[in-house]
Order: C-alpha cells, then sequence, then structure tokens
C-alpha cells in the first residue's frame, strides 16, 4: 500500500482523474515505464482505460456480496497455476516488453537487449483456439530471457505484430475507441468474480 500511497495520495489531490494524470506524468520521461513504446498521451489513454474496467467489474464485485459463491469455485478461479492464467500472464509480460514478439516476424534481440522496433502491446490474441492454448499451457516460462525469447518468438506465433498506429491523430483515436469499445459485460463479470474470490483469502 506504500507504493500506491507514493504513486496516488502525495499531491494532496482528491479527483482519481488528477491522481492518474499525476501518476503518469511523474514517468513522462521513463520510457519503459508502463507499456513499451507508448508514450505519454497512449499511457493517459491506457491508464483511462483499466479505470473503465475497474468501474464496470464493479457493478457485478458489489451484486456478488449479495450471493454466496461455492467455496471449491473459488479455489478453482485462484488456482492461477493450474486454470491456465498464470501462461497468460507470463506471455502478455513477454508481449509487453518485446511488442511483436509472437508475429512469427521477430527481428530478435540485439546484443544489449534492444528492441528495434517501434511496436506496443496489441491485445488480440487467439487464445480461445484450443491448439494454442494446449500449446501455451504446456510452455515452460523459466530459465535464461533470451531462451524464453526464442522458444516464445518459435512456439508461441500468433501473427500479432504488435500496435503500430500510435495515437498520434483522430484516425489512430478512432481505432484505438473501437478496442475499448469492445469490453464486455462477460469479461467484466468474469474479472469481478475472480477478484471477489481473490479478496476473500486476504
Amino acid at each position: 500500500s506504500r507504493g500506491i500511497n507514493a504513486e496516488y495520495g502525495d499531491e494532496g489531490f482528491s479527483s482519481m482523474g488528477l491522481k492518474h494524470l499525476v501518476r503518469i506524468l511523474r514517468h513522462m520521461d521513463e520510457k519503459l515505464w508502463s507499456i513499451k513504446n507508448y508514450h505519454t498521451l497512449e499511457n493517459v489513454a491506457h491508464t483511462f482505460h483499466m479505470s473503465e474496467l475497474w468501474s464496470r467489474a464493479s457493478y457485478f464485485f458489489h451484486l456478488l456480496y449479495a450471493i454466496t459463491l461455492d467455496v471449491s469455485m473459488c479455489g478453482c478461479i485462484t488456482d492461477v497455476s493450474n486454470n491456465d492464467n498464470l501462461p497468460e500472464i507470463e506471455l502478455l509480460a513477454m508481449k509487453i516488453k518485446f511488442p511483436g514478439i509472437t508475429s512469427g516476424a521477430a527481428p530478435g534481440r540485439h546484443g544489449n537487449g534492444a528492441w528495434p522496433i517501434n511496436y506496443a502491446y496489441n491485445n488480440p490474441h487467439n487464445y480461445n483456439s484450443v491448439a494454442y492454448r494446449r500449446s501455451l499451457r504446456d510452455f515452460d516460462f523459466s530459465g535464461d530471457e533470451e531462451d524464453v525469447f526464442d522458444s516464445v518468438a518459435e512456439e508461441l506465433d500468433d501473427h500479432v505484430e504488435g500496435e503500430c498506429d500510435h495515437l498520434e491523430d483522430e484516425r489512430a483515436w478512432a481505432k484505438w475507441r473501437r478496442g475499448f469499445k469492445n469490453m464486455n459485460a462477460y469479461d467484466n463479470y468474469q474479472f469481478a468474480v475472480y477478484m471477489h474470490c481473490k479478496l476473500r483469502e486476504i
């Protein structure tokens, strides 16, 4: 909580909008902060997108207090090592750090670890493919990062290059906005159930 307070609570502002903005601008010179290759406006858009997600999920989160969820169901939901969630999170981390890694045309790491393209993480994926989910479930993310990088690029190819339409004009915003509007109630409900179950463990 100390880290959260340091990020949001030391300026004396009361609105979450301004707290979000202060947090982003405090890191605006750090090129690897938040989503790699996002510029400041994109970090603002991403932060408010996440705020929208929390807002929509909170509706279901509060509804869950009115019912009693089966304890065994919560155990399954929060068992991330065995329900496919952990591999997705690990792949997400690689995609954020190395946008385009699963494109099938990843340019490879340079000797200094630099990533030579200006892509940023983009969300589309084919996780719903049975074959892809099986490959992801069985994938070993442990070991040296360079070896993991090569294996991810070769074995988890999903032809997603990453976001190359940076938020620099209205055309790009129209594309980003369509992505934001794709949020659906079922996904928000699933997120709320996970948070509800996870907080019961505290």
